[in-house]
């Protein structure tokens, strides 16, 4: 009767140490989710902020100019605390008046724990908006 309960005892032992095993891996997995989040994010407000000012001017070069610099001061600012993320941004103007231009951020966030976790390096994600200029504004001339 000793050892059964003995051997119970072991076995809830090996348990418990392979459950704290797995729960500190998935929360080393879950902090390594934050910055893709907050990358997502900027990268989403970025290209919204984006389409919003490719929309508004009646000059296709100058649009494009505006949604640049609008979309690096959303990807720079200091809310965003997205240090080591790689950011590209890609404009399409619109072709004439009335007609869509878009707006392309990508992003590569960095991993953190990748050496524990045994991960790669993330790939590249992307967030668009596609926003039709104003026709009445791109009257204009």
């Amino acid at each position: 009767m000793k050892k059964s309960r003995l051997g119970e005892r072991g076995q809830a032992m090996a348990e418990t140490a392979l459950f704290a095993v797995l729960a500190i891996l998935m929360a080393f997995g879950l902090l390594a989710w934050i910055p893709t989040h907050r990358a997502r994010t900027a990268a989403t407000a970025a290209a919204y902020a984006c389409s919003q000012f490719l929309s508004q001017s009646p000059d296709p070069a100058r649009a494009q100019r505006n949604a640049l610099h609008i979309a690096r001061k959303t990807l720079d600012a200091d809310w965003s605390a997205t240090v080591g993320v790689q950011y590209q941004v890609r404009i399409s103007p619109p072709g004439g008046p009335g007609l869509p231009g878009r707006c392309l951020v990508s992003f590569q966030a960095p991993t953190p724990f990748n050496g524990l976790l045994g991960l790669s390096t993330s790939a590249w994600h992307s967030e668009w908006f596609i926003s039709r200029s104003e026709t009445w504004k791109a009257r204009w001339r």
